[in-house]
């Protein structure tokens, strides 16, 4: 990735001041060849203060969240993908062992294997108190099981198929489940299963925020559009002839998700009053996620791979550059970013800090003489 770097340049006083190295026997007396001095060396100090504020503003525009480090979490044999992060910065994934999938947790400082079975565990996702949910099976039957730090429970038990669960904070878990005919959305609020679509056409892809609010897409007509349920009633967000598809939710209530607008995929944020599309051009831009801050991250196909991109309001930042696919972007509340590197076999986990890769400028300085 290009990375604008402001470069610094000793400063000298001779060129500068040259016109100021004036010889004292001009000066009638002492008396004025020192306040001809101090007057100098109070020139000096002015130049040294503005040059120290010039420093603060480009130090702080150094640092800003355009900077990443990023680690890599996992280094193996095998596939880890579908990576999610919590505000915590800790990190699960689904990782193929050899024989199945099972789901893993970083927690900042190690790897846990959460799973260790015969079946397929799938779509993990994590909360900030790092209970984590997720969908397991091993063939026409899928359930929702949920981890809490010290075992697993197993939500849902039916001869249907249950997937794609969502976690909030307070433990609340929806997700989509075949009803016989169609997909619909459930609720599961930590005692009681509550069933919230009850109709003819699919539900699919829901989300859960902290407040209760429930997003997903629905194939309303001949595409699909996004709904949103806030506890009591269902708001249709969108209503136009394309596909409108994986909607993210805040705790704002801030919405976003992918549109096939045109002959590709763009970017499209609801804030509560209206809809901005943020993506525009000729590539395709997919799986969004957004943060609390209202920061929002995607892949992005840059016409040879998949990079991730950062929008934080006002502008967009390409976070990655290289010659990989970066895809399944993921981003907490403090701006951490959890992507996965690589299509199926030997993909990786991988996590971007903001501003502690800063490059550190050279501090301009002044040669001044006696």
């Amino acid at each position: 990735m290009d990375k604008t770097r402001i470069k610094y340049h000793r400063f000298s006083e001779v060129p500068f001041l040259q016109f100021l190295s004036i010889n004292h026997e001009f000066f009638s007396n002492r008396t004025e060849a020192l306040k001809f001095q101090a007057g100098r060396n109070e020139l000096k100090r002015l130049i040294l203060t503005l040059l120290a504020a010039v420093v603060a503003v480009f130090f702080t525009a150094s640092l800003s969240h355009s900077q990443y480090t990023t680690i890599q979490i996992t280094d193996n044999s095998y596939t880890d993908w579908y990576p999610q992060i919590n505000d915590n910065g800790h990190v699960v994934w689904q990782g193929v062992d050899g024989l199945d999938d099972d789901i893993f947790l970083y927690d900042g400082t190690g790897i846990i294997r959460i799973t260790n079975n015969s079946h397929f565990d799938m779509d993990p996702q994590i909360n900030n108190n790092g209970y984590v949910v997720w969908e397991g099976g091993d063939g026409p039957e899928d359930d929702i099981f949920l981890y809490d730090g010290t075992g697993t429970t197993q939500i849902t038990d039916n001869p249907n198929k249950d997937l794609n669960p969502q976690i909030n904070n307070n433990g609340y878990v929806v997700w989509m489940g075949w009803d016989g005919s169609d997909w619909e959305v459930f609720l599961y609020d930590g005692t009681d299963i509550t069933r919230i679509t009850d109709n003819s056409y699919q539900d699919e892809y829901p989300l859960i925020n902290d407040n209760g609010y429930v997003v997903w897409e629905g194939l309303s007509g001949n595409d699909r559009e996004i709904f949103l349920y806030d506890g009591a009633d269902i708001t249709q967000i969108t209503d136009n002839s394309y596909d409108d598809r994986y909607p993210q939710l805040n705790n704002n209530g801030y919405v976003v998700w992918v549109g096939l607008h045109g002959l590709d995929d763009e970017i499209f944020l609801y804030d509560g009053t209206g809809i901005t599309q943020i993506t525009d051009n000729s590539y395709n831009d997919q799986r969004p996620q957004i943060n609390d801050n209202g920061y929002v991250v995607w892949q992005g196909y840059d016409g040879s791979d998949d990079e991730i991109f950062l929008y934080d309001g006002t502008g967009i930042t390409q976070i990655t550059d290289n010659s990989y696919h970066d895809l399944h972007p993921q981003i907490n509340s403090n701006g951490y970013v959890a992507w996965r590197r690589g299509y199926d076999t030997l993909s990786e986990i991988f996590l971007a800090k903001p501003g502690t890769s800063a490059v550190m400028p050279c501090i301009p300085f002044l040669l001044l003489g006696e």
